[in-house]
């Protein structure tokens, strides 16, 4: 007795091909389709890194900004310290500090000074060693603090200062510009400028800044910043 077979039917090679051209097509789309999103993920990370460090700094400034005023003795070779015990001015002379920005230009440094004016900080920007193009141009920035105190004679370091300014650290970007914008550039509160139209303005400062990131992953981020702090002094009288 003989055995019927059904016959069974197989893929054919080019169904095969077109199967596999198919899901080749969609293993591709998926592919670059998570590629794209890590990299958007990738990127908007850098950007959140770039500005958690950008307000880092500048929270730095503007703190010491709102808590004290634009320090228009420095650099100068004189500042007054107001002596509330004895209601007398004294005239004291600059600190070495202040007297080395005489050669700065004023947009690279801002110099602050405690209500009482006894204490000081001073930030500087200073071109980034062996940075820049073939010309010299686009140096990357560095910028530093110092902090010092008057001791009733003389002005000293605070403590973390004694070997001078110290370079505040960034890690995921780098500066390429940074201004400081002094308004207005002339004491307000001097008694001899009082009248003076242009000069009768509360202090202020505004930040100018250029970052980009600090890595080959980061490199094409580039941000222009600003911000501006009004002095919180008023009828404070820093330079006679």
């Amino acid at each position: 007795m003989q055995k019927k077979f059904k016959k069974q039917k197989g893929f054919t090679l080019i169904e095969v091909l077109v199967a596999l051209t198919i899901f080749t097509i969609f293993i591709t789309v998926i592919s670059s389709t998570y590629i794209d999103i890590a990299r958007s993920q990738r990127d908007t990370n850098l950007i959140k890194e770039i500005y958690s460090e950008t307000r880092y700094l500048f929270g730095i400034i503007t703190d010491e900004a709102k808590s004290k005023t634009i320090d228009y003795g420095c650099p100068a070779n004189r500042t007054i310290v107001d002596d509330e015990s004895s209601s007398l001015i004294n005239v004291v002379l600059s600190s070495n500090s202040c007297n080395e920005l005489n050669t700065m230009p004023r947009e690279r440094f801002l110099a602050l000074i405690s209500y009482d004016g006894i204490e000081r900080v001073i930030f500087k920007i200073e071109d980034k060693a062996d940075s820049g193009d073939e010309l010299g141009m686009n140096k990357i920035k560095d910028i530093f603090m110092y902090k010092e105190k008057f001791n009733g004679q003389s002005w000293e370091s605070e403590a973390g200062y004694e070997s001078g300014y110290q370079q505040i650290e960034l890690k995921s970007m780098q500066i390429n510009g940074f201004v400081f914008d002094v308004t207005p550039l002339i004491d307000p509160f001097n008694p001899d400028n009082v009248g003076c139209g242009p000069v009768q303005f509360q202090p202020s400062v505004s930040i100018y800044a250029n970052v980009i990131g600090s890595n080959e992953a980061a490199g094409n981020f580039n941000f222009n910043l600003q911000t501006s702090i009004s002095s919180r002094a008023y009828n404070q009288e820093t330079d006679l």
